[in-house]
Formats: structure tokens, C-alpha cells, sequence
């Protein structure tokens, strides 16, 4: 059976995650060092606030996550771009590359003005994101430990994804007027307004990027007649450890059809 011929943009989703990984590898790793110590000193459950370094690691797994997602949209259009009529021709208004690219903020609207201008495909309608997030996120009471979680769906999906792309805009151009909404997951907020960010809003940026990146890909398929064909599951996407990060969240029932080799 022929390649599905977007197999090769997933392909690369890996390595573009690949800073964000290894980042977040940091973070897990201080994280145990750092509550072996405490439990070491008497503090039973090793819980407690994390130094400010740790602080400065999540944010920086989170800018890592939104360059990828920005690299990924920018090969999937111009992957698909060939298998669309029209496609092909050049729009100087809406470039996918170079210094007006569309998508350098990659955005829920910036993203979606990309690939309605190709291919006359918003794909906000299809994106259904979970994340893992703690009980005082969701509902104001009970532990701030990731015990549970939360789905974002549509419009309420683009506008966690926007969340996550504030974070990385405030970091790039320290633009603290356009700072973003606390979303359970993603996006915390001190009592006087100051971004927090903890090591499962980090993994969740991850979690958040390959989620849209599949859901994108089989949206702009069954939009794309000429986009057909099985998706194959690889050997780096366990490695990147996507079937951990995958694991019970809306997409997997879309993989389950449209994959092959897949772990669910």
C-alpha cells in the first residue's frame, strides 16, 4: 500500500519536538533529584514548590512546543499543497515561508487562515485536545496534583492552543499587555497575575502540539480527496513516546481506523 502522502510531515513531528523533549527530560529529571532530596530530609511525600530554575525549564519546554507546532504546519501545507487543485498557485498575501510567513505566531487563527487559504480547511472544528491538569485547576478546590483531566474541544481547543502560544510571544517579545488566560492544564496564574508555569503544563505543551498535529492531518485528509491512504505508525514515534502521551485521549479512536503498526 502506497504512503498516506502526509506520512512524512508526522514523520518529522519528532524531531521537531525534539528540544521540547529533551528539556522536558531536564525538568523530570530535577523534579525526582530534587524530591529524593526532600524525602531524604524528612519531607515524606518530597512535595513542595519548585526553585525558580525549574520555573525557567517549563516555560522553555513550552517555547520549544510552539516552534514545533509553527515547523509542522508550515511542512504540512506545503506537503499537501501538491495533492490539492489550486494549491499550487502562490499567494504573496498568506505566505507558508520566510519572513512573512504566516504562521511564525502560530495561532489558532493564524493556523487556520493558512490552511483555508490552500485548501479552504479550518481546522479548528476537529481539534479535541486533552490534558492532564490538578483539581484546583478545574474547580478552585482540592489538590494542585495532575489527578485528572480536561478536554478542549473547538473553539474552546483553539483558544487553549492560543494560551500556550502567548506564553512563547510573551517570552520572544516580553509582552506582558497581551498575557495569557489561566487554562486549566496549560496555563496557571499567581494571585497577582504573574505566569506559572508547572512541569505538567510543560509535558502538556507536548501532549497539546502532537494531539493538533494528528487531528490536523485527519482533518485536511478527509477534506483533500486526493489525500488518502493509511497513516503508519513509526518506530520514533515510540521512542518520542507518543503512546504514553496519547494514551486515553480523543485521538486514539482516529488512530485506531486510520493506522496502521499503531500501540492502541
Amino acid at each position: 500500500m502506497a504512503a498516506h502522502p502526509l506520512q512524512e510531515s508526522l514523520d518529522n513531528l519528532p524531531e521537531y519536538l525534539t528540544d521540547a523533549s529533551r528539556l522536558l527530560g531536564i525538568v523530570e529529571e530535577r523534579n525526582a533529584e530534587l524530591a529524593a532530596r526532600r524525602r531524604g530530609a524528612g519531607n515524606r511525600t518530597g512535595a513542595g514548590q519548585p526553585p525558580a530554575a525549574h520555573k525557567s525549564l517549563n516555560r522553555a519546554v513550552v517555547v520549544a512546543s510552539v516552534g514545533a507546532l509553527e515547523a509542522f504546519c508550515e511542512d504540512l501545507a506545503i506537503r499537501a499543497r501538491g495533492h490539492a487543485p489550486g494549491a499550487l498557485v502562490g499567494r504573496p498575501w498568506y505566505a507558508i515561508e520566510g519572513s512573512r510567513g504566516i504562521v511564525q505566531t502560530p495561532s489558532s487563527n493564524n493556523i487556520a487562515k493558512l490552511f483555508w487559504t490552500y485548501f479552504h480547511y479550518d481546522p479548528r472544528p476537529d481539534w479535541e485536545l486533552q490534558v492532564t491538569c490538578g483539581w484546583q485547576e478545574l474547580s478552585g478546590t482540592g489538590t494542585n496534583w495532575r489527578g485528572t483531566t480536561t478536554v478542549y474541544r473547538g473553539t474552546a481547543a483553539a483558544e487553549a492552543l492560543d494560551a500556550v502560544v502567548k506564553v512563547r510571544h510573551g517570552f520572544a517579545h516580553q509582552d506582558r499587555a497581551n498575557a495569557p488566560a489561566k487554562t486549566p492544564g496549560l496555563v496557571d496564574l499567581t494571585p497577582t497575575g504573574k505566569l506559572s508555569l508547572q512541569s505538567h503544563h510543560a509535558a502538556n505543551s507536548i501532549r497539546l502540539v502532537v494531539q493538533t498535529a494528528i487531528q490536523t492531518v485527519h482533518g485536511l485528509s478527509r477534506h483533500v480527496p486526493a489525500l488518502n491512504g493509511r497513516l503508519r505508525w513509526k518506530k520514533s514515534m515510540t521512542e518520542a513516546g507518543w503512546d504514553q502521551l496519547l494514551s486515553a485521549t480523543p485521538v486514539i479512536n482516529d488512530i485506531r481506523t486510520n493506522w496502521t503498526k499503531h500501540p492502541f
